[in-house]
């Protein structure tokens, strides 16, 4: 794993490894043009925060960007297509190292950056998606209650669910060692979707009639699946659209303009294919498949 350690970075150590581990605090008060989220087109916990952001119309009080496609052991990087315009680093490495010149622990995206304090105030996306999904309503443009109270613990459940048995899962297939762990893990990533499936056989979202939270947390995976995790991840037990309901879902979902723009399927591609040389030691990235949608 990379992490940053004391303020230095070290491409392969265990992040258990370091003599302590720093965390953040996400702002309690919005506030509109004092907060820019870094992400990823690629990574699809910083889909969550980005998608909630575009959704709801927060664009226009938090500035958001992303990282470069291709990811090298030096970490996740900026370039010319997608440079770092707020404080023009050339890398997560160095803004970390910026806000936090001792800082240890992981760098990740997304990022939520303090403008007005030079200072990173949140990285873990679960925690920010409902954040920005509840105390940022009052400055969206588009005000759906992702969130609605007589739904939060439902909500709260089943994203925890959905990270631990669908988000994080196809990883465990994609980057199994041995043929044990990718069986096992492999069968509980499809174990998950035939649930999934039988779910949204019976209402038109994860909760019902209305888009929750909790579908901004499955339709990152989803979106990836046929083109990245079907071939890259040998997750291809089952072919996705051989899941009726939840192929139908996921349509509905990227037939909705402000979701659509936030999918960029090319840059998913290179990110994956060219970056995770343990399982593609050549970096060449497929032609195909062709996605329909």
């Amino acid at each position: 794993m990379a992490v940053l350690d004391k303020g230095v970075w070290y491409p392969n150590k265990d992040v258990h490894d370091l003599a302590k581990e720093d965390s953040f605090h996400l702002p309690k008060v919005a506030e509109a043009d004092r907060y820019h989220l870094y992400m990823s087109y690629a990574c699809p916990f910083a889909h969550r925060a980005y998608l909630v952001i575009n959704l709801l119309g927060l664009d226009h009080v938090i500035t958001t960007s992303s990282v470069a496609a291709k990811r090298y052991e030096d970490g996740w990087l900026f370039d010319h297509q997608n440079p770092d315009e707020i404080n023009g680093t050339n890398s997560l490495v160095e803004l970390y190292q910026k806000a936090n010149p001792n800082y240890s622990g992981r760098v990740t995206v997304p990022v939520l950056w303090d403008k007005k304090e030079n200072s990173i105030v949140g990285d873990d996306s679960s925690a920010m998606a409902m954040e920005l999904a509840t105390n940022w309503l009052p400055l969206a443009k588009n005000p759906i209650e992702l969130v609605p109270d007589n739904l939060k613990d439902d909500i709260t459940s089943l994203n925890e669910w959905l990270h631990q048995h669908v988000n994080r899962k196809v990883y465990h297939v994609g980057f199994a060692i041995n043929q044990p762990s990718y069986d096992t893990a492999s069968g509980e990533l499809f174990e998950a979707l035939e649930q999934l499936n039988a779910r949204l056989g019976k209402s038109r979202f994860l909760h019902g009639e209305e888009i929750t939270l909790s579908d901004l947390f499955l339709l990152p995976t989803l979106v990836r699946f046929e083109a990245v995790y079907e071939v890259h991840f040998k997750a291809n037990k089952k072919q996705l659209k051989s899941f009726e309901h939840l192929y139908k879902y996921m349509l509905a979902l990227v037939a909705i303009a402000k979701i659509r723009e936030t999918i960029d399927l090319e840059y998913m591609k290179v990110h994956y294919y060219f970056s995770h040389r343990h399982i593609n030691p050549y970096g060449i990235v497929p032609a195909g498949p062709e996605i329909s949608w």
